[in-house]
């Protein structure tokens, strides 16, 4: 692991990234000024090779970097991950005129690249699926289609469109990746953000309608997304952000009981048994959880492709576990003022319950993890098209 490097994220985050989430969380807005930071660190090139002037971290400096982000702001932490989970898709996927092209825009002018999978009548936890269409003509490529949940809409500069070639519903030979330029005529949106949290990913459903996309545009090949090793890198990811913003809240409720003086004992909260036993459980199984996850990341670049999906999903899972019930009884464990918007534990709970919603579901994690577990097929996805697991395996 890098530790110059996580000591600038840490530092960066510390000074300049966490004093802005809340306004960022209130405004509904992108953190613009907080990715811009990033950028003066070189940390938005965190996942672009070296050779094209990024840091090419290995996966556990990358998942330290993300945790210790997600521990100042949420929402900041997701983008970065989105935005580098699309170089981590250029580099795999990716034409040398199309790394050059997209790996300077980043490390030299601190452009920001979303992934617009998700869609309204689709369930990625159940069936990949895409039923935003991408054709070809006699220019070049058009996308219709509507996505939901598109993160960082008017404040990256590129979007990464996940869609079905020729409108195909078998994704193993028609799913299709398109770098879109923001700016691109037929890109449009209601704006309609109001979450119960991650309000600051900024995440609105946007509808494309005859949007072009120039030969240049398209990544890779169609069904090469799926095999790239790349998709599985997202739970990692959203497991780490999760561990994030629950060591934050746990850090808050530790100083804070520390700190809190009450009648008519005039002691620290702190010296209370039944407090010093509710941060004990939340500590052990915070720990517990991040271990997995640091283990996980330990041995991903190593890891066959087949085995990315369950090193993913057992960390995800425990992290959505850990993390719901840490921030939910830190709330409890500081009382009333837990709820104040003036404390970051109440933004930390509605983080934290938002994005654990991510795919794959806890019921899509625990299949997968049973079915590896018994020797079967454990891909984190089902795969619309794909024939049916295979049961002899074992």
């Amino acid at each position: 692991m890098n530790k110059t490097i996580l000591e600038r994220a840490e530092r960066v985050t510390r000074e300049t990234i966490a004093p802005r989430a809340s306004q960022y969380d209130v405004a509904g807005a992108n953190p613009i000024e907080s990715w811009r930071a990033l950028w003066r660190e070189g940390l938005l090139a965190g996942t672009v090779p070296t050779a094209h002037g990024g840091l090419g971290l290995d996966m556990p400096t990358y998942i330290a970097l993300i945790r210790a982000v997600a521990r100042g702001c949420a929402n900041t932490g997701m983008t970065l991950h989105m935005h580098s989970t699309v170089m981590r898709f250029i580099d795999a996927l990716g034409t040398a005129a199309q790394k050059r092209r997209y790996f300077d825009e980043v490390v030299r002018h601190g452009k920001l690249f979303g992934s617009w999978g998700s869609e309204p009548a689709v369930s990625l936890s159940r069936t990949l699926l895409m039923e935003t269409a991408i054709r070809r003509d006699a220019t070049g490529y058009v996308i219709d289609g509507v996505k939901h949940f598109c993160t960082m809409a008017l404040g990256a500069a590129h979007y990464m469109i996940w869609c079905a070639l020729d409108g195909g519903t078998d994704m193993a030979k028609s799913l299709q990746l398109a770098l879109v330029a923001a700016e691109t005529p037929g890109i449009s949106t209601d704006g309609k953000w109001d979450t119960l949290g991650m309000r600051a990913t900024f995440s609105p459903s946007v509808t494309f309608t005859g949007v072009r996309v120039p030969d240049d545009g398209m990544l890779g090949d169609p069904g090469a997304p799926l095999r790239a090793g790349v998709i599985e890198s997202f739970a990692l990811g959203y497991a780490a952000i999760y561990i994030g913003i629950a060591e934050s809240a746990l850090a808050f409720a530790i100083d804070y009981a520390k700190k809190r003086v009450v009648r008519p004992e005039n002691v620290a909260v702190a010296m209370d048994p039944t407090v010093q036993r509710h941060i004990g459980e939340l500590a052990a199984h915070l720990e517990a959880a991040g271990l997995v996850l640091d283990d996980s990341a330990a041995r991903w670049d190593a890891a066959d492709p087949a085995e990315l999906g369950p090193l993913a999903n057992r960390a995800k899972y425990l992290a959505t576990e850990v993390g719901l019930q840490v921030t939910s009884k830190v709330i409890q464990v500081v009382g009333g003022r837990g709820s104040y918007k003036d404390f970051p534990a109440e933004r930390a709970f509605r983080d934290l319950r938002t994005c654990t919603l991510m795919p794959p579901t806890v019921d899509r994690m625990l299949e997968a993890i049973g079915r590896n577990a018994l020797g079967l097929d454990a891909a984190m996805f089902n795969v619309s098209g794909a024939p049916p697991p295979r049961a002899d395996h074992a």
